[in-house]
C-alpha cells in the first residue's frame, strides 16, 4: 500500500434531473423560496416512503456492525436495532420498546424451561415484581417474556432506567415489563422498602415487572436477597438447537440438518465445550443459513463458530491475498447489504486510490489478455456471499442480489482491523468514506455514515477533526446528514461519547454558521436517544429562528423522521400548531407537516395508507390536530397548491380501500369547517375523478360529507 493522493473528493456528484437540494451552487441557496421547497415536496407525494426507506437503511447498517446488541430472547446473534418510546405522556416517563407479536411467539413456541422453572411461574403468579439471577446466555429475556405471556402487552423497558422512575402514572394497566440486566450497583443500593415500593406501585397499575440480573449480582439490603431466584439450567441443549432450528427450517430441512452426521457431530463438541442455551441458538441459526445457501453444514458452520475467535479472524484477515480482495473486503464491511455491482464498484475506488504507481511500460495489461473472473473466487475468500434482495428506485423496488460476509460480524471486525493494522491506508479510507457519503444512491450514504460513526467510537476527535466537522460545516446537504449520523452512530458505539457529542451539537445549533445549524437540526437523533421526543421537538424548535432554507429544510426532514420513528405517540402535530401561531414560524411548519403528509406511509392489512391519515384514524386529538393543520394547508398562500397535490395523492391511494376511503373522507369533512376550506376541498374533489391519477369513488365520498358540511 501506498500514500498515494486517494481521488478528489470534491468531484460533485452528476446532477439529478429530478432536481434537489443540491443542484443550485452555493450562492445560489439564498435565492430559493419556501414555495420552492414546497414544489419539491409535493413531488414526493407520487413516489412516498422515502424516510422509512432511509431509516430502514440506517437501521440494517448499524445492526449489521453489531452495535444493536439488544436481544429479547430471539436466537443469539441476531441483532435488533430498537426504537424505545415513552409509553405514557407523563413528565420523565421511562422508554420501552413493545415486543411484538413474533417475539411474543418466539418466547412461547422456541422457549425450553429450565430445571425447576415451575418455581418461578409459582413466585411470578404471586408477586408483582420478580428479580431473576443467571449467567450469560442462559435465556434470562426469553425466559422472563414466557413469564408474561399472560399480560395484555410486553414491553422491554430501556437500560438506563431508573427503577424509581416507575411510578403508576407512567405505566400502562395490565401489562408486563422486563428490565434486563440490572447493574451491579443499582442491585446493592436497593432497600426492602424500596422494593415494596414498587410492588406498591405495580399492584396499582396492575402490571407487572421482572427484573433480570448476571450471576454476579447481588441485593445486599436487608432481607431483599430472598426475593432473587435463580434461573435453573437446561439440561436438554439439543432441544434448544431443534426448536430454533425449526423457528427458520420447515420440517423436511430440519429433517436433513438432523441427518447429517458430520453436523451431529461438531453441535455435540460445541454444547459440550460451551452448554449454554444461547450458543445452541447461535448454531441453529449458523446451520439454517448455511442449510438455505446449500453449503456444506458443519463445514460452513464450524468455520463461522471458529472466526468468534479473535485470533483466527485475525489469521484470516492478514492471509487476504491482494490488494483488490483487501479493498473489496473493505467495502462489503461498509456497504454490506448493497447490490454487488455498487460495491464492487465502490471497491475498485479504494483499490486505485491504494495502489502503488507502476512504471509507465507495465502501466497497462496487454491489449489480448483474457478476462479474468474473480466474483466466485473473491468472495469465496472474503466469505462472502450474494442474496436476492430489493433496493429502492426512484420508480419503486428493483431485484438485485446484495453482497454481505456470511458472519454479520466480520463488518464490524474487519473495519476495525482495517483501520487499527494499516497506519499508511487510514487517510484514504477517510477520503474514499467522503466520497461515498455523496453517492448517488442514498443508501450507500447512510451505510457510510453509519461506518464512519463506528470509526469515531474508536477515534472521535480525530475522525470529528478530519471528516465529521468538514462535512457538518459544507454546503452539501447529504455531506451535512452523514455528519449527524456519523455522531449519532459514534454515540452509540461507545455510550461515554453521549455526553460530548452532546455538547458538540448544542454549540453547532448556537453557531452562527447556518450550515452548521442545519447539521444540528439533522442531530436530532442524539438529543432524542438522550432525553426522549419533546427535548427532540425543543431543540429543533429553537432552530426555527433561522430563515436560511437549508436550516428549514434539516428542520423538516428531522421532524418527519420523528413522526416516521414515534407515530401517533409524537406531538408533532400540537408542535406545528403552535408553530402557526408566530408569523416567524408559519412557512416552517407548513412545510414541515407538508413532507410528512406526502412521504410518510404505513401498511396495515395489506392497504397503503398516507401514514398521518391512518394516526388521525386512531386516536380523535389527533384527527382533531391533523385536520387543522390540512385546513391551514389548503388555505396557505404559495403553499397551497402543493398542499393540494398531495391531497390528491392521498385521494388515488386510498380509492380502492372502502375503510382508508372512509376514514379520508371524515377527515376532509373535519377539514371542510370553514366557507373556505370546504369550497376549496370541493373544487378540488371535483377534480379527482378525471385527474392523471383519478380517485372517482374519494372524490364522490368527499364531495358528498363537503357538501353535508356547507
Amino acid at each position: 500500500m501506498s500514500d498515494k493522493e486517494p481521488p478528489n473528493p470534491e468531484e460533485p456528484k452528476t446532477p439529478d434531473p429530478q432536481g434537489s437540494d443540491n443542484d443550485p451552487e452555493p450562492g445560489e441557496r439564498g435565492e430559493r423560496k419556501p414555495h420552492d421547497l414546497g414544489r419539491e415536496i409535493s413531488a414526493r407525494a407520487a413516489t412516498p416512503g422515502v424516510v422509512q426507506d432511509r431509516l430502514d437503511t440506517e437501521a440494517d447498517a448499524f445492526s449489521s456492525f453489531g452495535g444493536a446488541n439488544v436481544r429479547a430472547g430471539q436466537a443469539a446473534g441476531r441483532d435488533l436495532y430498537i426504537n424505545y418510546h415513552a409509553v405514557s405522556a407523563a413528565r420523565d416517563a421511562p422508554r420501552v420498546w413493545q415486543l411484538g407479536p413474533a417475539d411474543l411467539e418466539h418466547a412461547d413456541k422456541r422457549f425450553v424451561a429450565p430445571a425447576d422453572f415451575g418455581d418461578l411461574v409459582a413466585a411470578a403468579g404471586a408477586r408483582r415484581v420478580l428479580f431473576i439471577r443467571a449467567d450469560p446466555g442462559s435465556g434470562k429475556c426469553m425466559a422472563a417474556t414466557r413469564l408474561l405471556l399472560g399480560c395484555a402487552t410486553v414491553y422491554r423497558l430501556h437500560a438506563g432506567t431508573r427503577l424509581s422512575a416507575l411510578t403508576s402514572d407512567v405505566l400502562a394497566k395490565g401489562c408486563g415489563y422486563i428490565l434486563a440486566d440490572l447493574p451491579g450497583a443499582a442491585c446493592r443500593q436497593l432497600t426492602a422498602d424500596d422494593l415494596d415500593q414498587l410492588a406498591d406501585v405495580f399492584e396499582r397499575a396492575d402490571a407487572r415487572l421482572i427484573v433480570t440480573m448476571s450471576a454476579g449480582g447481588r441485593i445486599t439490603g436487608a432481607g431483599v436477597g430472598a426475593l432473587v431466584m435463580e434461573l435453573g439450567e437446561v439440561t436438554d441443549r439439543v432441544e434448544v438447537f431443534f426448536r430454533h432450528l425449526s423457528r427458520d427450517l420447515d420440517d423436511e430441512a430440519v429433517e436433513q440438518v438432523f441427518g447429517d452426521r458430520a453436523m451431529m457431530d461438531l453441535l455435540r463438541s460445541e454444547l459440550a465445550r460451551n452448554s449454554s442455551p444461547g450458543h445452541a441458538a447461535l448454531i441453529a441459526t449458523y446451520a439454517a443459513e448455511a442449510y438455505k445457501a446449500g453449503e456444506p453444514l458443519a463445514e460452513t458452520v464450524g468455520d463461522r463458530l471458529a472466526m468468534l475467535d479473535a485470533a483466527e479472524f485475525e489469521r484470516w484477515a492478514e492471509g487476504l491475498p491482494d490488494l483488490p480482495t483487501q479493498s473489496m473486503a473493505v467495502a462489503v464491511a461498509v456497504l454490506g447489504g448493497e447490490p454487488y455491482e455498487t460495491v464492487s464498484a465502490a471497491a475498485e475506488l479504494m483499490r486505485e486510490s491504494l495502489e502503488p504507481e507502476r512504471p509507465l511500460q507495465s502501466a497497462e495489461p496487454a491489449r489480448d489478455a483474457p478476462l479474468v473472473a474473480r466474483k466466485r473466487a473473491r468472495l469465496r475468500a472474503l466469505r462472502a456471499h450474494v442474496v436476492r434482495a430489493t433496493v429502492e428506485t426512484r420508480h419503486g423496488g428493483a431485484p438485485t442480489e446484495a453482497v454481505r460476509y456470511r458472519d454479520p460480524g466480520f463488518q464490524q471486525k474487519y473495519l476495525v482491523y482495517f483501520w487499527n493494522e494499516y497506519d499508511q491506508a487510514r487517510p484514504t479510507l477517510l477520503a474514499w468514506l467522503r466520497v461515498c457519503a455523496r453517492h448517488e444512491l442514498e443508501s450507500v450514504r447512510v451505510r457510510a455514515a453509519v461506518a464512519t460513526g463506528v470509526l469515531g467510537a474508536r477515534s472521535f476527535d480525530h475522525v470529528r477533526a478530519l471528516v465529521i466537522r468538514p462535512w457538518a460545516e459544507g454546503d452539501d446537504p447529504d455531506l451535512r446528514d452523514a455528519a449527524a449520523r456519523a455522531l449519532r452512530h459514534a454515540a452509540m458505539a461507545d455510550p461515554d461519547l453521549g455526553p460530548p457529542v452532546r455538547n458538540l451539537v448544542r454549540a453547532w445549533s448556537a453557531d452562527e454558521s447556518p450550515q452548521l445549524q442545519a447539521t444540528a437540526a439533522r442531530c436530532w437523533r442524539i438529543e432524542y436517544d438522550a432525553a426522549g421526543p419533546a427535548a427532540a421537538m425543543k431543540a429543533l424548535e429553537e432552530l426555527t429562528s433561522s430563515a436560511d432554507l437549508g436550516v428549514m429544510t434539516a428542520i423538516c426532514n428531522s421532524l418527519t423522521e420523528m413522526w416516521e420513528v414515534d407515530g401517533e405517540r409524537l406531538e408533532a402535530p400540537a408542535l406545528l400548531l403552535g408553530w402557526l401561531g408566530k408569523s416567524s414560524r408559519k412557512p416552517i411548519a407548513r412545510l414541515a407537516f407538508l413532507l410528512a403528509a406526502a412521504d410518510l406511509v404505513r401498511q396495515v392489512s395489506g392497504v397503503t395508507w398516507p401514514a398521518l391519515l391512518y394516526i388521525a384514524t386512531r386516536n380523535p386529538v389527533r384527527h382533531r390536530e391533523i385536520a387543522s393543520l390540512w385546513r391551514d394547508a389548503v388555505t396557505a398562500p404559495h403553499l397551497n397548491p402543493h398542499a393540494k397535490e398531495i391531497l390528491a395523492e392521498w385521494a388515488h391511494s386510498v380509492d380502492a380501500h372502502p375503510l382508508a376511503r372512509r376514514s379520508f373522507a371524515r377527515l376532509m369533512e373535519a377539514v371542510a369547517e370553514t366557507p373556505r376550506s370546504a369550497t376549496i376541498l370541493a373544487h378540488e374533489a371535483g377534480k379527482w375523478a378525471k385527474g392523471s391519477r383519478p380517485a372517482p369513488a374519494a372524490a364522490a365520498e368527499v364531495l358528498r360529507l363537503v357538501r353535508e358540511e356547507r
